[in-house]
């Protein structure tokens, strides 16, 4: 096995609240149950890739691990890539990367289904060195033959920007930490399902393997039980949680017992009921602007039209007030509240101290999760996680999968509907 130096790392935070998330934790706590040795994972992604995103190439990895633990060859642990500074994320008060997954996660919850640790525990541990680095790269023609097939084929590496070799180490920009560098780095073609990559994993005598560009790997089982265990592990912070719990009482009146929303500290052992008696007595919508105006414009609607799509809901659902979640302009939030009963989750300077940027978002969604009824934006992820979320909580699916329309198309259908499976 690779040998593993020891070297205390800096990072770069400005957010006094936030820092201390790189305070130990007990992540390293898992136990195993047999005396196999131990392996070490992670990961990373395209850097453009947003932060719900990411969230699903966890849910890939996460059923990664589950896979090569079944074959009790080593005992594998994920350690957790911090969390980069995301497109979305625009206060510049602190400055808000790298962030810990307890940040936004609830670490005990992810240990329930695979080992986790964060990244700078693995360090403290350890040291800064990663042994291996295995970058992925897609085949430049997926159906070569006529057919998608899964395979890999390693290669000779080309320039990658993001890695160079000096004094024998590949050295890089790792989640904005100072201080790391990489033994080695192999470079693939890869295509299918995360189950692809196992040899290449098994067959390396590496300690720890960053797995980079893993978005290229696809789920193994789409829509069923372990990419729904993976989903039901991902629980929000407690802090976060708790955050959109005092907003939703202050602004709504609303609280779990009057929703009728069922609760478990074991993700485990919750299995929601669909009913049509839950939920906070207002209206949810998600309303993506920005980036959308420019890579998806034939999808959102306009100002107007959602303004008018909005009403109807109102009148629909016999409720009188709407909780937006947005990234729109102040500017367009103006015109929507002169319309609109509108209440929003204000990112104050306070508020982002205290969250950061992922954090209000995360928090949100937690609010968009808990009303009577939501609509979504088209292709939006951000949506897409809160179609699964009330879909966990036991919502109705037509409480839920609705989405906002361009209405110059002809034909708006609703989302996907993705039920649960246990």
């Amino acid at each position: 096995m690779a040998v593993i130096h020891g070297q205390k790392l800096s990072h770069h935070n400005g957010n006094q609240h936030l820092s201390t998330a790189f305070s130990p934790s007990n992540s390293d706590g898992v136990q195993f149950s047999s005396t196999n040795s131990r392996r070490y994972l992670m990961y990373d992604v395209n850097d453009g890739e947003g932060f719900n995103l990411r969230r699903d190439v966890y849910m890939r990895i996460a059923n990664l691990i589950v896979q090569l633990n079944q074959r009790q060859q080593y005992d594998w642990t994920l350690v957790l890539p911090p969390w980069k500074r995301m497109y979305h994320w625009r206060s510049n008060y602190y400055q808000q990367y790298p962030l810990p997954w307890k940040a936004f996660f609830d670490i005990d919850s992810l240990n329930k289904l695979i080992p986790v640790m964060e990244y700078q525990d693995y360090i403290n541990q350890f040291g800064s060195t990663i042994d291996e680095i295995i970058y992925l790269q897609p085949f430049p023609d997926p159906f070569q033959g006529g057919s998608f097939v899964e395979k890999v084929e390693q290669i000779n590496c080309p320039v990658i920007h993001k890695y160079k070799l000096m004094d024998g180490s590949f050295v890089g920009y790792f989640f904005g930490l100072r201080g790391i560098v990489a033994g080695k780095l192999r470079c693939m073609l890869a295509q299918g399902a995360t189950s692809v990559i196992i040899p290449q994993l098994l067959n390396s005598s590496s300690g720890l393997i960053l797995l980079d560009r893993a978005e290229n790997l696809l789920h193994e089982a789409f829509g069923q039980v372990d990419y729904w265990n993976a989903r039901r592990s991902l629980v929000f912070a407690k802090h976060l949680r708790d955050e959109g719990d005092r907003y939703r009482l202050q602004v709504f009146n609303s609280t779990d017992i009057q929703d009728n929303i069922i609760r478990h500290s074991d993700w485990r052992l919750l299995k929601a009921k669909k009913s049509r008696k839950r939920g906070g007595n207002y209206l949810a919508v998600h309303l993506r602007r920005r980036d959308f105006l420019q890579g998806r414009k034939n999808d959102i609607p306009s100002l107007e039209d959602a303004v008018t799509q909005m009403k109807i809901a109102l009148k629909k659902t016999a409720l009188d007030k709407i909780f937006l979640a947005t990234d729109a302009e102040e500017s367009e939030i103006s015109i929507l509240k002169s319309q609109l009963p509108i209440y929003i989750y204000e990112a104050t300077p306070e508020r982002i101290k205290l969250f950061g940027d992922g954090g209000i978002a995360i928090i949100d969604q937690w609010i968009c999760c808990h009303a009577k009824y939501f609509i979504g934006t088209k292709e939006s992820t951000f949506s897409f996680r809160i179609y699964e979320e009330r879909e966990l909580m036991g919502f109705k699916s037509k409480m839920t999968y609705n989405q906002l329309c361009n209405n110059h198309k002809s034909n708006c259908e609703g989302p996907s509907k993705w039920k649960v499976v246990y």
